[in-house]
């Protein structure tokens, strides 16, 4: 097997990252950049704000969907004030199919592009989450 000082696979590298492309999430592609030290740049995805609010299931066996909030994650607390709980999961959660099940002040964070991707339900109606999206 062939050796080379580490210099030159840095450089190497950063000959070999200056052509190649990546896929956007519309389909199209991009170059991917470097830095001067051989880096390749990332950019975060999602918003570069923060989201705070409270969403509330209005009758328990209904699952309710998040707004369409572009972020790169976000933290689900269940309500101080709820007495039973909250199912976290994707478009099909129940209280017997659930990706994460929260009491008052439960939180759970999760790395997602957008929160309208989750969706909550109760086993009390009324009750709910608050979140912070970024």
């Amino acid at each position: 097997m062939a050796q080379f000082p580490l210099s030159d696979l840095l450089t190497g590298a950063k000959r070999l990252f200056t052509g190649l492309q990546g896929k956007k999430p519309d389909g199209t592609y991009t170059d991917v950049k470097v830095t001067s030290n051989g880096e390749v740049f990332t950019a975060s995805a999602g918003s570069a704000s923060l989201k705070a609010t409270v969403l509330n299931v209005p009758a328990a066996g209904t699952r309710v969907r998040l707004p369409d909030y572009p972020c790169r994650e976000i933290t689900i607390i269940g309500r101080g004030k709820n007495t039973g709980k909250i199912f976290v999961g994707g478009s099909d959660v129940t209280k017997d199919n659930y990706g994460a099940e929260l009491v008052a002040k439960d939180s759970i964070t999760l790395s997602v592009n957008n929160t309208n991707l989750i969706y909550i339900d109760s086993s009390i109606s009324g009750e709910g989450i608050s979140y912070l999206a970024l």
